[in-house]
């Protein structure tokens, strides 16, 4: 008898899907975009998805394994819950409001090496109606250790570029007949590999998203970990343990906000630019050369010298640019990065793989950069060698933020700046280029997050209102609090080149205190290292 009912169920459930299919099937294109003027319902039972057969969708052959309907509850409105992947194993999860659709649709990116499917990144844009998607990139697998799926070409084609834009195409394709009309609008999130992700789909897929955040981008996917692999060949003994401890870290990092905190005027624990700090690591040696409580021994000197200076070979040429910025110390504890480069070296950098014996020790870094170029191309939005072009994406009417810690000490902010001056030599100047790309720098800010200062803020009303009204954001307040969740401080961001100046007289924690400045002279951020494009620098008014 279970049975004869389970069977009648699908058949029911069949039924439901090949009705909506031949009921909408010409339905959506006929009612075009979405209104993003009220509130949209399903137009059909959440259950009968499972039924829909888009084994045949262009470009992004998609299965779908489940879908439920889960209740209201906690500001969050009823939605349908779809779980699938698409071919050959790029899982994602949809989560569509079945009563309060906005119009709009929202993908947020992954970090580290990804491997699972952080839809729980969607929450608060979920509960402002939008359907949000996410996806695995292509893999099963922790975000942080080894990626053992990196044996496999097509896991690698797709973690480097492909799994995000298909995944688009999937969910987009399901919101369409789910609804009986398209996004009115689609927008990015993303920070590290998720900043990566955006910057791919701005330059490879620029017809996926009207609006992209991407944050502390790892693209060039740290130039297959070498900034990593430098970094943990330093900051690691050949044990693996520290050559410094979190006591000796934090030594270095308050004698640094020490030297340079008061740069900008205001003695806050901040440093706004780490460029404009002078600091000399010998103010903080030992004096006989050993190690201290208090100090740093000449070992340890010599890897902090080796990591803000950033990856070179042995000519001395910058294989990455920049080195880890002023102010980021607080957060050079090695566990991270040696994971990061390790599984990196071992399982995506080269073909075929290493010995299983070969660690991010092994690397070489006069020898092993040619053999690792492909690599850099799979996982960077830019090859070696070139400039990024974005023409498409600007053509287009899409908008691109990209926010960046100033203290960030897993990407460093001058690959930002360096990728972000090389957009703009290319595509007509920095005042042309802030029409529809614009860069937040965040004082003190560590990798996508933490750091003793202002950290916390949300983009997605600015891309919003840049995308849908035309209204470019000069700012957004970012803030800082404390453990019991009270607001500490609040500082407005401003879009590069401008920064955040104390009037003199306000509450120095109060973001009201804070005005927008530009400097007198620009500098020209592009660095030369080993890839650099070779574009020529930007004309003056009088060249031109």
């Amino acid at each position: 008898m279970m049975r004869l009912i389970g069977r009648w169920r699908q058949l029911w459930i069949m039924a439901i899907a090949c009705w909506a299919a031949t009921a909408w099937g010409s339905g959506a294109a006929a009612q075009g975009k979405a209104s993003t003027d009220a509130n949209l319902k399903a137009k059909a039972p959440c259950e009968s998805l499972v039924a829909w057969d888009l084994s045949r969708l262009e470009g992004a052959p998609t299965s779908i394994t489940a879908a439920k309907l889960v209740p209201a509850a906690n500001g969050v409105p009823e939605y349908c819950d779809i779980s699938g992947y698409v071919q050959p194993q790029i899982q994602f999860q949809l989560r569509l409001p079945t009563k309060t659709w906005n119009g709009r649709y929202f993908q947020v990116g992954c970090g580290g090496f990804c491997g699972g499917v952080n839809i729980q990144n969607c929450g608060d844009v979920l509960a402002k109606d939008f359907a949000v998607s996410a996806n695995n990139m292509g893999h099963v697998g922790h975000f942080l250790r080894d990626p053992l799926w990196g044996e496999s070409q097509d896991a690698r084609r797709d973690y480097g570029r492909r799994a995000t834009h298909v995944s688009a195409i999937a969910s987009k394709a399901i919101v369409e007949k789910f609804y009986g009309a398209k996004a009115a609008f689609s927008y990015f999130r993303g920070c590290s590999t998720g900043g990566r992700e955006g910057l791919m789909e701005a330059q490879h897929y620029p017809g996926d998203f009207d609006g992209i955040i991407a944050g502390d981008p790892a693209f060039a996917g740290r130039l297959g970990a070498i900034a990593n692999t430098w970094d943990a060949q330093y900051l690691l003994k050949p044990d693996n343990t520290p050559v410094m401890s979190d006591a000796t870290l934090q030594v270095l990092h308050q004698a640094v906000i020490a030297a340079c905190d008061g740069i900008d005027g205001v003695k806050d624990g901040i440093i706004m630019d780490p460029r404009a700090c002078k600091f000399d690591l010998k103010t903080v040696r030992c004096k006989d050369g050993g190690e201290g409580a208090t100090c740093l021994s000449d070992a340890q000197i010599a890897a902090a010298a080796k990591v803000y200076d950033g990856p070179r070979n042995s000519q001395g040429e910058r294989l990455f640019p920049g080195g880890e910025t002023f102010g980021s110390e607080g957060a050079w504890k090695g566990d991270d990065r040696l994971t990061l480069a390790d599984g990196a070296q071992r399982f995506l950098n080269f073909t075929p793989n290493p010995p299983a014996s070969f660690t991010y020790r092994d690397f070489d870094f006069d020898t092993d950069i040619p053999k690792i170029k492909d690599a850099l191309t799979r996982y960077d939005p830019v090859a070696p060698g070139e400039a990024p072009d974005l023409t498409a994406f600007e053509a287009r009417g899409g908008k691109l933020i990209i926010y960046h810690g100033w203290a960030d000490q897993g990407v460093s902010p001058l690959n930002t700046l360096d990728y972000y001056a090389q957009v703009h030599t290319r595509q007509g100047g920095l005042d042309k280029t802030r029409g529809w790309f614009r860069l937040f720098m965040v004082p003190g800010m560590f990798h996508c997050r933490g750091g003793n200062a202002p950290n916390t803020f949300d983009f997605m009303p600015a891309v919003m209102a840049w995308v849908e009204k035309g209204q470019a954001p000069d700012g957004v307040v970012a803030t800082q609090k404390d453990a019991a969740g009270a607001v500490m401080r609040q500082r407005p961001l401003f879009a590069y080149p401008q920064v955040a100046t104390y009037d003199g007289k306000g509450d120095v924690n109060a973001a009201e205190s804070w005005k927008a400045a530009t400097p007198k002279k620009l500098t020209d951020d592009r660095i030369d290292w080993i890839f650099s494009p070779k574009t020529p620098a930007p004309q003056t008014e009088e060249q031109q």
